[in-house]
């Protein structure tokens, strides 16, 4: 991250804001890059502030990296309009559809793809978004019991990891009706 914005700053680019967020479980190296500590960025917020919409719906609204799990490592954009309508693509999917506040377990990271368009789809629905440190079975089943999770989506390798876990972690959630959806895989060899 240093190395790419001391690129930018020699080629005068405009720069990012960076905000450096205190995290105690992080036990990895590395220095603070930015000028602000998240805490204190969100204190600087406006409450009066009146947020406008896109001039253009093909603007781009974020820029997420794949993992490189069917081919190379790269690069999406998404736009406004492609965000929206993967949202309500999201929505009707589900048989019947998602319903208005959906309990959703985030799984699907959202660096990649936008974790599929998930966090706006579930806004859209009023819902609540339950996301986790750390992608481990014990603590994903703890989440979908202890918040009520009612939908989540992964890969089939996390479908694995769910249901190769002991039964402890699953006991509390005999009984319960947790949809998912399951999609996305490494290519098959040649």
């Amino acid at each position: 991250m240093e190395a790419a914005l001391n690129i930018l700053k020699e080629e005068g680019a405009s720069l990012p804001l960076v905000v450096d967020i205190v995290d105690k479980h992080y036990l990895g190296k590395g220095k603070r890059l930015g000028e602000w500590e998240f805490e204190a960025f969100l204190q600087e917020g406006d409450e009066a502030f009146d947020l406008e919409g896109p001039e253009d719906e093909m603007a781009a609204i974020s820029l997420s990296y794949t993992s490189g799990t069917t081919g190379d490592p790269k690069g999406v954009v998404t736009h406004h309009r492609g965000a929206y309508l993967n949202s309500l693509a999201n929505i009707v999917s589900w048989g019947t559809g998602m319903p208005l506040h959906t309990v959703f377990l985030h799984v699907v990271p959202m660096f990649h793809c936008n974790g599929w368009c998930f966090p706006w789809a579930i806004t859209a629905l009023a819902g609540t978004h339950v996301c986790t440190r750390w992608v481990r079975a014990d603590l994903l089943y703890e989440a979908m019991a202890k918040y009520n999770v009612s939908h989540f989506c992964g890969a089939p390798i996390l479908m694995n990891l769910l249901l190769s876990a002991s039964q402890e972690h699953k006991r509390d959630l005999l009984g319960r009706n947790i949809q998912l959806m399951t999609a996305g895989a490494p290519h098959l060899p040649r």
